[in-house]
């Protein structure tokens, strides 16, 4: 495979290298925040539940999750951001960071209550969103809840990623499998996604089980 497609660990382990990656917060957003203050409020840290962030990149929501009680993995296809992203979390989490391909990497009998997404999504051509849906479902628990933030602007390939939706076309892939039950404009984007971002929490609601896809 080419080295400059976005499919390639090479085009965002460049990225990483070179410090151009703004998608980078820096931080936690003030959604996921929100998101946490609510789960958190009045529950059984016992309880919280396992969580998966693919694409983690630095890492930051990684630490925050851990913080508010969750079991949490991150996985990324670029070696330089699991290791960048292992510095900012500290030894203790250090190990919940794998390297490797969300699509086909062994998560064994792991099911997951939560899958954030955090730039992921756009990041991957627009042809493998399908997949991309069908393996959320399959890591997901039943009434689990995919959430997190969706770019809405229409993909122009020859631009390379971030890779929008076209309003209307997220509806009308993830309902095979989920419900939407929160979307919310978001107000601290970066530049890059500003104007045309939503914090959505999908949740899992189909007992069909999606082959895994290639």
């Amino acid at each position: 495979m080419d080295k400059t497609h976005p499919s390639h660990p090479d085009f965002w382990n460049s990225r990483y290298l070179s410090g151009q990656t703004p998608w980078d917060f820096g931080g936690v957003p003030a959604a996921l925040q929100e998101f946490l203050r609510r789960k958190v409020k009045g529950s059984n840290p016992g309880a919280r539940g396992r969580v998966l962030v693919p694409g983690c990149g630095a890492g930051y929501e990684i630490k925050a999750f851990a913080d508010a009680g969750f079991d949490v993995t991150g996985l990324d296809l670029a070696p330089a951001a699991v290791e960048r992203a292992r510095k900012i979390v500290g030894p203790a989490l250090a190990s919940n960071i794998v390297s490797g391909d969300f699509f086909q990497y062994d998560f064994g009998n792991a099911a997951f209550d939560i899958i954030y997404e955090r730039n992921f999504l756009c990041a991957i051509m627009p042809e493998r969103r399908e997949a991309y849906r069908d393996r959320v479902a399959q890591l997901l628990k039943y009434r689990g809840a995919l959430l997190g933030y969706f770019y809405y602007n229409k993909p122009v390939i020859a631009d390379g990623p971030p890779f929008g939706f076209a309003w209307g076309t997220a509806d009308d892939l993830f309902a095979r499998y989920f419900l939407l039950g929160k979307d919310t404009p978001v107000a601290d984007s970066l530049p890059v996604f500003a104007g045309r971002e939503r914090w959505q929490e999908w949740h899992r609601t189909s007992y069909d089980s999606p082959v895994n896809p290639a």
